[in-house]
């Protein structure tokens, strides 16, 4: 299949790559619509790392997508072919202690899109697990889909802030993460 492969420090090429593409009884094959460019995108591209994780071979980028399911294993019950859908991009062991704990978000062993040695989402299919994959709903665009992992991430620093009502919040930091920090919490209550 053709993806977007970050070959080495800036050098991206849209060429052919194999990449395993099973599809197991708990998954699904998602045609991909849309995908945001992270700033871990950018950071990989112009670095070829983020702290430990280091791009030694060529890589697909992509983790924020969203996209149309095409096929389902035959084990799964909560989506079906043409479901409008966006992903968790980050799948943890389920038999890691953190997964049991049911806080699966902080599993050290988490495979996350786009991260070496795990390939990203620039390409025209992906497959996922169905149990992280997320039905859209009919007014939610392929672009705002493509933008609920970030918001996801702005919602939990702004329930970690325990924001109530009337409360004043100070964001550090205007990129897109905080400035989906800054509308969560100002849907959360602050009053500014």
């Amino acid at each position: 299949m053709q993806a977007l492969v970050l070959e080495k420090v800036r050098e991206l090429a849209l060429r052919d790559i194999q990449l395993d593409e099973t599809l197991g009884p708990h998954d699904v094959r998602i045609a991909i619509h849309t995908v945001g460019i992270c700033g871990s995108d950018v950071h990989y591209y112009t670095h070829g790392a983020i702290g430990p994780f280091v791009v030694r071979e060529p890589m697909v980028l992509g983790h924020e997508a969203a996209g149309t399911v095409i096929e389902v294993g035959d084990q799964v019950t909560t989506l079906q072919t043409g479901d409008r859908v966006c992903m968790e991009p980050g799948i943890p062991d389920p038999n890691s202690k953190a997964t049991r704990l049911g806080i699966y978000n902080l599993d050290p062993a988490v495979r996350f899109w786009a991260t070496p040695p795990i390939h990203g989402v620039l390409r025209p299919t992906v497959v996922h697990p169905a149990a992280f994959t997320f039905k859209l709903p009919d007014n939610v665009s392929f672009a705002e889909g493509a933008m609920v992992e970030p918001l996801a991430v702005g919602m939990h620093a702004a329930n970690k802030a325990h924001i109530k009502p009337g409360d004043l919040a100070v964001v550090s930091g205007a990129g897109p993460i905080g400035m989906v920090t800054a509308m969560a919490a100002l849907a959360g209550g602050c009053s500014r």
